[in-house]
């Protein structure tokens, strides 16, 4: 049994195997969308092909057509393992906290178009500037949306691409969507709304501002007009609504291949690709959130009857508030550096040690919640329930510590940074902080490299890490590195509000932050003891 359109024909073998299949005709419905194209989506990972392309999935089977047309930015081996041997299909396997697994073949994909393929970027361009397609969503990760160095100077990559003609093959996705905005803003500006769905504050907003340098750099260059920074401006005619996701969708499990197979597929075995695991299935979940912001200058599908929310920008702030800064992701961030040093196999697993589930409780519970502001959606102190209590605990979503750590400097200013600038506006104790300190000592120790066992470890991918980690080099475990040389290993990390949102140093933390890190350096086992020194009774 394979998941291709073919495959799905033998509906009583898929049906057999406990999988929901498409309430409609796939091939027809791929023909229509390459015929009439309307939504455009760049990034076909894990969380768009088992969230955004069941949204399609749903509102085509109820006779809403949006399809969606995949733009792959990256390595097309990766595309090929995860939608392209599959006819574009998808197999959502959805973990329940009890045990059991929903399976469903996801089918809301029509086309897809690989920007380093010649025809393809001819076909994308073509497709920019048909009147019809009035929607671009994005998946692309947080780093995607960087377009200076930590210098502030354009990426190299952005230079050149700012040099050269807008109307050729781009390296970078913002390049990309740039060129594709003016190829529409040259064949009559119709209007059209770009939605990033990644995972930080006020995306949409970031997003604007990134393909604003790069049309700049166009305009001065003479390879735009100057009104079409203005079009770009008008959000009657551009738009850029800010949403927040939540989904947590893991890489691939080997477990869930292999029960894929003793069900009959034969085509569900993972591909690698350095340190990534592929595959035809996507393991997540079964929680999940789209709040979009109400701000679309075209046709829009419709979200609601697929289970998104569409309101008002006062509602996604809240709501990402909640999730981004305080309730969510900063404890997932706070498992993760500490799952690594401690070599922790599972984020589940971590939530069964009393040390790590008293951090992130005193880190949602006692210092996220104070500077929440409820959103309607869902109420701050269930949604920190359900995280704790079913989220992360769930046996059967096997998360893996070092994907969740993966970028983390990106991260830190939201998820830290803005929760440390609401306490000092309102006037709240940051010298009465104690879980949010120790993350943040936990991160610099583990900026060293040197796990909790003494051993080396091998740090996720983050673009400042090799940068970060040089600051700390020079200190060592056993007590040998003196509160001098601590001081002077941090103050160039901890003063840089690019990572924490402001100069730790113009705070009482900093102090405790180099204090908590002498301790973690004290020799191996160090973490552990430092952990459950500050977090158990």
């Amino acid at each position: 049994m394979k998941l291709t359109i073919e495959g799905l024909q033998d509906r009583d073998a898929f049906r057999d195997a406990g999988v929901v299949t498409p309430g409609f005709d796939v091939a027809a419905m791929q023909a229509a969308g390459r015929r009439h194209p309307r939504w455009l989506h760049l990034g076909a990972g894990n969380i768009f092909r088992v969230f955004l392309a069941r949204i399609a999935d749903d509102l085509i089977a109820a006779g809403h057509h949006w399809p969606i047309t995949a733009v792959v930015t990256t390595d097309p081996a990766g595309f090929n393992a995860r939608l392209g041997t599959h006819d574009l299909l998808t197999l959502s396997v959805i973990l329940n906290p009890d045990g059991g697994r929903d399976l469903r073949a996801i089918a809301g994909v029509c086309e897809a178009l690989v920007t380093r393929r010649e025809g393809d970027l001819a076909r994308l361009f073509a497709l920019a500037a048909d009147p019809e397609v009035t929607l671009v969503s994005l998946t692309i990760t947080e780093k995607g949306y960087a377009v200076h160095d930590g210098a502030g100077r354009l990426l190299p990559e952005l230079a050149d691409a700012v040099a050269t003609d807008p109307h050729g093959y781009q390296p970078h996705a913002m390049a990309v969507l740039a060129a594709l905005l003016l190829t529409r803003y040259e064949a009559g500006g119709a209007p059209i709304t770009l939605m990033s769905c990644d995972n930080f504050s006020h995306n949409g907003d970031r997003l604007r501002e990134a393909i604003t340098v790069i049309a700049r750099g166009w305009v001065q260059a003479g390879s735009a007009a100057e009104s079409f920074l203005a079009w770009l401006a008008d959000p009657t005619r551009v738009a850029f609504p800010i949403t927040v996701i939540d989904k947590i969708t893991p890489r691939p499990s080997p477990a869930v291949s292999d029960d894929l197979a003793r069900l009959g597929f034969t085509d569900m075995a993972l591909a690698t690709r350095g340190r990534t695991a592929m595959a035809g299935f996507v393991n997540a979940e079964p929680t999940e959130y789209l709040i979009i912001e109400d701000a679309f200058a075209a046709a829009r599908p419709p979200f609601e009857q697929a289970g998104a929310h569409v309101v008002a920008r006062e509602v996604c702030d809240k709501f990402e508030n909640m999730k981004v800064t305080t309730c969510l992701n900063p404890l997932h961030t706070a498992l993760a550096v500490a799952g690594c040093l401690l070599r922790m196999p599972t984020i589940d697993a971590e939530m069964r040690d009393p040390a790590l589930e008293a951090l992130v409780s005193r880190l949602g519970w006692d210092e996220g919640l104070p500077v929440v502001s409820d959103p309607g959606v869902v109420a701050p102190a269930d949604f920190l329930t359900e995280v704790l209590g079913t989220r992360f605990t769930n046996p059967y979503l096997p998360d893996d510590p070092a994907r969740i750590a993966m970028d983390t400097s990106q991260k830190l200013p939201i998820r830290f940074g803005q929760t440390l600038l609401r306490y000092r506006e309102r006037g709240l104790d940051l010298g009465g902080l104690t879980a949010i300190p120790l993350v943040i000592a936990l991160w610099c120790r583990y900026l060293t490299g040197i796990a909790d066992d003494g051993a080396p470890f091998t740090p996720s991918s983050d673009p400042r890490y090799e940068e970060l980690h040089a600051h700390v080099a020079g200190l060592s475990l056993g007590g040998s590195s003196d509160a001098a040389a601590i001081h002077a290993a941090l103050r160039p990390i901890l003063s840089d509000p690019t990572l924490f949102a402001l100069d730790l140093y113009t705070t009482p933390l900093a102090v405790k932050i180099e204090t908590l890190l002498a301790r973690l350096l004290a020799g191996p086992g160090a973490v552990r003891t430092t952990i459950e020194e500050e977090m158990l009774p």
